[in-house]
C-alpha cells in the first residue's frame, strides 16, 4: 500500500467517524429527550424498579458520552498520523 492509498483510507475512515460521531450525538438527543420524560415520571418513586430505571438512563447517557470521545479520539489520532504522513 502506498502512503497515497494510506492517506487516501485515513481520508475515509474520518469520514466515517464523522458519520459516526453524528449518528450517536443523535442518539445522545434523543435520548436526553427521553430521560427527561422518563426521570419526570418517575420523580418520587421509591420502587426498586424506578431505581432501576434511573440507572439504565444514567448508564445510557454515560455510554454515550464515553461513545463520542473514542470517536473524537480516533478521528484525532487518524489526523495526527496523516499528518505525519505528509
Amino acid at each position: 500500500m502506498s502512503i497515497g492509498e494510506v492517506k487516501a483510507a485515513l481520508a475515509q475512515a474520518h469520514q466515517s467517524l464523522d458519520q459516526a460521531g453524528a449518528t450517536v450525538e443523535g442518539v445522545g438527543t434523543d435520548l436526553d429527550e427521553v430521560s427527561a420524560l422518563v426521570l419526570a415520571t418517575l420523580h418520587d418513586s421509591q420502587r426498586a424498579e424506578a431505581a432501576q430505571a434511573r440507572k439504565a438512563i444514567a448508564d445510557a447517557i454515560r455510554e454515550v458520552k464515553l461513545t463520542l470521545r473514542v470517536i473524537a479520539a480516533a478521528a484525532d489520532n487518524g489526523s495526527a498520523y496523516r499528518d505525519v504522513l505528509g
